[in-house]
């Protein structure tokens, strides 16, 4: 294929990219004011008499974000060889690794200590591949699971597809999964985004906040939106935290930070042991 075909073959891809996020955008127009004839004040009494607590400070300021790209590619596969101090498995059918440590590794002290142990134990190449890309999420992990979430210079990425979650039985690692979208890159210029409170409040307004409950976090991430020509898109997202007063369960639920639509397939629980 020439130069010029080549060239020509990238254009249309991008094109293609271009056109569905517009039309994305389109049909998911929001204002980034307040809604009309509602306050925030009456909203947070509304949720206060259904027993629901909120952050003292939940920002009302507008952020920036982007819809981000990474190519579909097989990354890891290819380094098995080099994972001298474990034993992989290599699943084809969803891009995943799995390694565990022919050598026994313990685990000892309190929760700092562990989490330095299992930092080195991660960011050693012959035990894990990639993982100084990826960072401890605490939200995400329970207390015999360790997960880590694929770091990008554009914020963090909350997707099965970019993931390291490290288990421990007994203070001694059992054995890891792995997944990485490999490099990522802004598809267009960045864009307002929804302030957190305006993301709990859609929330809220769809009824995804049970009565009874707390909201302990909100945080902003990047979450899978579609595939499109080889190429996973993805667009910045709040992961709000919301424990059951109750029960003390933790449920994490995902908004579209550029439309403020829920995302009910990206939500999850966290389970704690």
């Amino acid at each position: 294929m020439d130069r010029k075909r080549i060239e020509w073959l990238f254009f249309v891809v991008f094109l293609l990219i271009d056109l569905y996020l517009g039309i994305e955008i389109w049909r998911s127009p929001i204002s980034l004011s307040s809604t009309a004839g509602t306050t925030s004040t009456s909203i947070r009494a509304e949720m206060r008499a259904d027993g629901i607590d909120l952050p003292l400070h939940l920002s009302h300021k507008q952020q920036s974000g982007y819809y981000l790209a990474a190519k579909n590619r097989d990354y890891l596969s290819r380094k098995t060889n080099g994972l001298t101090q474990v034993t992989t498995h290599y699943s084809k059918a969803d891009n995943s690794l799995t390694g565990t440590p022919k050598a026994v590794v313990l685990l000892n002290g309190n929760r700092k200590k562990i989490l330095q142990q299992l930092e080195d134990f991660k960011n050693d190449p012959e035990n894990v591949p990639y993982g100084k890309k990826f960072v401890y999420d605490q939200s995400m992990s329970g207390d015999d699971t360790y997960c880590y979430v694929q770091k990008t210079s554009y914020g963090q990425i909350y997707d099965g597809d970019a993931q390291l979650t490290i288990n421990v039985h007994n203070n001694q690692i059992t054995n890891y999964t792995l997944s990485y979208m490999g490099p990522i890159s802004s598809v267009r210029e960045s864009q307002l985004i929804i302030s957190p409170w305006h993301a709990v409040k859609a929330m809220y307004t769809d009824r995804e906040i049970s009565n009874n409950s707390r909201v302990i976090q909100v945080k902003l991430g990047y979450s899978k939106l579609t595939e499109v020509r080889g190429s996973t898109i993805m667009l910045p997202t709040w992961l709000i935290l919301v424990e059951s007063k109750a029960t003390k369960n933790i449920t994490v639920k995902r908004v579209n930070a550029f439309t403020a639509q829920i995302l009910q397939s990206g939500s999850y629980n966290v389970q704690k042991n």
